[in-house]
């Protein structure tokens, strides 16, 4: 029996001794109940279980509580204690109960000495079935599975850990080839004078099973080659449940889906070959959307999306959008088509734009192909962009540049929540690489790095670590396009500092440089579930050499509130080097 069972029955034993307890002997008690209280003597370890399941706790405010009744509950206690100590490892307590009563209340005396517990003196894991085939895949795989065994000789036997690791050595077989396997026999052999217990686990594998084809429901808009191209599943493979799963993430993942289940019929009479049943429920195909937004960075923004998620009748994705703000306007689309059977999702994309920050107007196109593919918490990303701009420095007709780079891009998200992490750290790393030789006007190498860590601190508090580094090999930054060069200040980098206003100083504008780095630590204290209180430190600058990236910094003070599309900020910093303070307003994290 495991140890939510023991609770239960005898939680349900207690309440029914009480229940048939002689009418007349409730009668007579005091209407207001019986005033008494409890002295448990007991290690701290086990204070919680006994006061949350003892009868003489449980029963304590009861209208119907007498003298006669609190006698009978006294009574009881040693052997509830006995129970209760059992299930957490302890078969050999010491126990004295007692009652004083002085005036007109009642005090009991409980003193429990747990003892020594029982220790695992050993295990035997035996599989039957199909999985017993002899064959030296599965009994590598039985070794593997007596080797994860969590309840180890000399470990305290307690039944909620006795009942874990039976689960988990069954998991294993469930989850992959057998999802028929069941627990045909379990035995945990307790010697109390011994303190030992002798664990025994008998497991049915049942039927080894193997994946059929995909039977798919639920098509009318989109063709099956979708779902075929997403499915890592492959006919005659062992079952794995993990395989199934995938599968279903990825169709909820897509943008053709509002829902995906994903399944066999582990009651089928032939095991080999069961094919697998996905039902999906189609997204419309195209889709008009409009958005307002506003930053202290770059003021109101505006924004219409258009998707067609069924470009030409072959589930071509085409998107478009175009974004007006204070600093930038830009038009922009892309052709996404459908992911292949590896995850890769390959893409077409271009993008007219117009900047103004900091006395520096850019005008540029880019366009190009590119690669991406998601697996599990990383999304790694393979481009070629073609990208050629003008700019205007402090009203001055400018520059033109060009360059056609190949690019890379790696993102590593491990935080506990997406939206709202407090535990766990982004990184993003990137490449980019351009010759004169093919479509540009200067030879480069560019790298860029960025991470953010988090870690709580006690209750209520978290750090918050930011930190960016760049650098572009160059014997110069004419000729490079801006996009390809370094500005930083604004809501996400240096706070204290004007958008883009951090770099090189050119004809009263700022620039970019081939150099970066900032870094950032903050201290956010949440004063209850939603809002919270921010100190912060910020450091950083771009430039065009090493010995010319001299920090600058900023500090201050800021509110949170977890809003339901991740933490919004507003901050007030002060720029050292302006002494100037600042507002700063931002919305979740830019990973």
């Amino acid at each position: 029996m495991g140890m939510r069972g023991a609770f239960s029955a005898l939680l349900c034993a207690s309440a029914l001794a009480f229940l048939v307890l002689p009418t007349a002997a409730i009668a007579v008690g005091d209407p207001a109940g019986l005033d008494y209280r409890v002295e448990l003597r007991v290690p701290e370890a086990q204070r919680k279980l006994l006061e949350d399941h003892l009868d003489l706790y449980r029963w304590r405010t009861s209208e119907r509580m007498d003298e006669a009744q609190l006698q009978r509950l006294v009574r009881l206690a040693p052997g509830q204690i006995r129970e209760f100590l059992a299930i957490d490892g302890y078969y050999s307590p010491t126990i004295t109960a007692a009652t004083q009563k002085t005036g007109g209340a009642w005090l009991v005396r409980l003193s429990v000495e747990p003892g020594e517990p029982v220790r695992v003196g050993g295990f035997e894991l035996r599989v039957s079935g199909a999985f017993a085939d002899g064959s030296a895949k599965n009994r590598t795989r039985l070794e593997e599975m007596r080797s994860a065994w969590s309840l180890r000789p000399g470990a305290v036997f307690r039944q909620e850990d006795w009942e874990s690791a039976k689960r988990d050595a069954l998991k294993a077989l469930l989850l992959n080839g057998y999802p028929r396997a069941a627990i045909a026999d379990s035995r945990a052999t307790v010697d109390p004078e011994a303190r030992r217990a002798e664990l025994q686990l008998d497991v049915d594998s049942g039927a080894a099973f193997t994946f059929g084809a995909l039977e798919i429901r639920g098509l009318r808009r989109y063709p099956a080659s979708i779902v075929l191209g997403l499915s890592p599943v492959v006919p005659g493979e062992p079952y794995s449940q993990t395989r199934l799963l995938e599968l279903q993430s990825r169709l909820q993942d897509s943008p053709y889906f509002a829902a995906a289940a994903v399944g066999i019929d582990t009651e089928s009479a032939d095991p080999l070959g069961v094919p697998v049943q996905v039902t999906v429920t189609e997204n419309p195909s195209r889709k008009l959307g409009f958005g307002i937004g506003a930053s202290t960075d770059t003021g109101a923004r505006g924004q219409i999306d258009y998707h067609d998620i069924d470009f030409l009748d072959r589930a071509w994705r085409l998107g478009g959008a175009l974004k007006l703000d204070r600093a930038s306007q830009s038009l922009s689309g892309d052709l996404q088509f459908p992911a292949d059977g590896k995850g890769y999702r390959d893409s077409l994309n271009a993008q007219v734009e117009r900047t103004d920050i900091a006395g520096t107007v850019t005008r540029k196109l880019a366009m190009g192909p590119k690669r991406s593919f998601v697996s599990g918490k990383t999304e790694t990303s393979y481009g070629l962009t073609y990208l050629t701009e003008s700019q205007d420095v402090g009203g001055i007709p400018g520059t033109r540049a060009a360059a056609l780079s190949p690019s890379y891009s790696w993102t590593l998200r491990k935080v506990d929540r997406l939206l709202d992490p407090s535990l766990g750290y982004l990184v993003n790393l990137q490449a980019n690489v351009a010759a004169r030789a093919v479509l540009s006007d200067q030879n480069f190498l560019r790298g860029y790095g960025r991470a953010v860590y988090f870690h709580p601190l006690g209750r209520r508090g978290q750090l918050i670590l930011r930190g960016e580094l760049g650098a572009v090999a160059a014997v110069s930054r004419n000729g490079i396009p801006a996009d390809f060069l370094f500005r930083t200040g604004g809501d996400q980098t240096v706070r204290g500092y004007a958008y883009q206003s951090l770099g090189l100083t050119q004809a009263g504008a700022i620039v970019g440089g081939r150099y970066l780095a900032v870094a950032s630590a903050e201290y956010v204290h949440w004063l209850s579930a939603q809002w919270g209180s921010a100190v912060f430190v910020d450091a950083g600058n771009a430039a065009d050499s090493p010995a010319a990236l001299n920090p600058v910094y900023g500090y201050g003070l800021g509110a949170r509130w977890k809003s339901p599309v991740g933490p919004l900020a507003l901050d007030v910093a002060y720029g050292q080097a302006t002494r100037k303070l600042r507002l700063h307003f931002s919305v979740g994290f830019a990973f």
